[in-house]
């Protein structure tokens, strides 16, 4: 009896404390993993902020970009050496990458490989490359040769294998094959260095997206893989310009092979550096790749609107924005770059018409009308932006909402453009901040480096929400945050050029 009562009371304590478990899993944890998964669906640092009204404003002109003053010169040791019999200098400082000549060091007492290649701009292997070392060891009195721009360039290290990406994709027939072998190869022809296996082995599928970005019929950031997206482009295309990609089975359309291969190189300049932040990211930390799992954590308004200029994060984010893909493709086809990549580091990069932040908004942003050539466009499915000059399709561009639930009717009218836009809110509804938010100007702003107005109808007046860029062309599609109809920056930069004021926009 007495054994009974122990096991009923021993229940009776297991249940009460599930209870407890579930009370208290319920009230804290649950909750947690709620706002993590809400989080994750909204622009990292606009989590409360999208609830407010913005409002674009032009901004200074002078504050665009960084300053390159503290910046080193990348051929800070070239005044204090000749050439290879020249000594470099030991107290120098540190530069932005390579010597603009080869240089001799001598080893000095507490050298490593590694702050020799700090002081140089060069890297260890670099320095083991070009001095034909097998091993990190060095001895004082010992001479290295200092590789510059130009021997990094010629040793044109072979990269190593990377890994195919992991999507899945239609198998090649026979032509195809021919086709992937015959474009790779000429890629190949017209390049200082062997492509990485990672970019030769989706050359076939680089090319057809790099052609269709040049023509102004984007499929997206390029990703080397096909998809909905990628075939509503080239149905789109070859629907416009019947007969252009036609070719004989196994072999590259003309036009493909007017363009010189799927891929080019794009070596980094110090002047690049005006547009990417100096340190690790305290600015921006979106990442741009829509082939990654998440955006990185830890960005918030308070150091978003502290900042004076909002720039790429890092050299990986300028120049995959600079050649229109993902960042995750730029690093699977350059597997022999450090992510810390300095001045003179070379890229291999799909072969489009890059975006120059530098020239992207030289004035007039917007054509003249002519009455002659009438210009409309329209928003499909909330989905794509389709500009026709004289009833001709002439781009085909993606589209994403920046909130649930916004769409357009009826016909809407495009109005001016304002360039390097700072977005101005009164903050939170409830209680109106003292002082505005601002979200300063710069190409991770949230609206991105242009912002085209937007009025209904015959009215004038533009509307709260426009057509613009955006800070994180890989997951438009799927985030939410401020401003309206969103777009690329590269792709907002060529369609402001064909949309004159006026122009009617319509909603299908």
């Amino acid at each position: 009896m007495m054994a009974k009562k122990r096991l009923l009371f021993d229940a009776l304590i297991m249940d009460s404390f599930w209870v407890c478990f579930v009370v208290w899993l319920c009230m804290t944890a649950i909750p947690v993993i709620g706002q993590s998964l809400a989080q994750a669906t909204v622009e990292p640092g606009m989590e409360q902020a999208v609830k407010w009204r913005w409002a674009p404003e032009p901004s200074n002109p002078a504050a665009w970009g960084l300053s390159l003053e503290m910046q080193p010169e990348p051929s800070s040791m070239a005044n204090s050496t000749h050439g290879v019999a020249g000594k470099a200098s030991v107290s120098a400082p540190n530069p932005q990458g390579p010597p603009e000549k080869t240089l001799e060091y001598v080893v000095q007492k507490g050298d490593s490989l590694s702050l020799i290649g700090r002081r140089h701009g060069v890297t260890v292997a670099q320095i083991k490359e070009f001095n034909r070392m097998k091993r990190d060891i060095i001895v004082i009195d010992q001479k290295l040769r200092i590789p510059s721009i130009a021997d990094i360039q010629a040793m044109a290290p072979v990269p190593k294998p990377a890994p195919k990406p992991k999507v899945a994709q239609k198998p090649e027939t026979k032509a195809e094959s021919v086709k992937t072998k015959e474009v790779a190869a000429e890629t190949k022809s017209r390049l200082k260095r062997p492509l990485p296996s990672a970019a030769s082995s989706v050359a076939r599928v680089v090319l057809m997206q790099a052609y269709l970005d040049r023509k102004g019929f984007s499929a997206g950031p390029i990703d080397g893989t096909d998809g909905p997206l990628y075939d509503a482009a080239l149905r789109s295309y070859e629907a416009a310009y019947p007969g252009e990609l036609r070719s004989e089975m196994g072999q590259i359309p003309e036009a493909l092979q007017n363009m010189g291969g799927a891929y080019a190189e794009y070596q980094l300049r110090r002047e690049d550096f005006r547009w990417i932040a100096p340190e690790p990211p305290k600015i921006s930390a979106t990442r741009k790749s829509g082939n990654s799992a998440s955006p990185e954590p830890g960005i918030t308004l308070e150091q978003l609107t502290a900042a004076s200029f909002l720039p790429y994060r890092n050299v990986w984010e300028f120049v995959a924005e600079r050649y229109h893909c993902s960042e995750s493709f730029l690093r699977r086809i350059n597997p022999g770059l450090k992510s810390s990549v300095t001045v003179g580091a070379l890229f291999f990069v799909p072969n489009v018409h890059p975006f120059e932040i530098e020239n992207a908004l030289a004035e007039p942003l917007q054509p003249a009308a002519d009455p002659a050539t009438p210009v409309t466009a329209t928003i499909v499915s909330n989905s794509r932006l389709e500009i026709r000059r004289s009833g001709k399709l002439v781009a085909n561009l993606p589209v994403a909402v920046a909130r649930p639930g916004l769409r357009g009717r009826g016909t809407w009218k495009i109005l001016d453009a304002i360039p390097r836009p700072q977005m101005v809110s009164p903050g939170d509804p409830v209680m109106p901040a003292s002082v505005p938010q601002v979200l300063p100007p710069g190409p991770n702003n949230p609206v991105g480096f242009i912002w085209i107005n937007l009025a209904k109808g015959s009215d004038a007046t533009p509307l709260p929400y426009g057509l613009h860029g955006t800070s994180i062309p890989g997951y438009m599609r799927r985030q939410e945050s401020i401003g309206g109809f969103r777009m690329t920056n590269w792709n907002i930069a060529f369609a402001v050029r064909l949309l004159p004021a006026g122009t009617p926009l319509t909603w299908q």
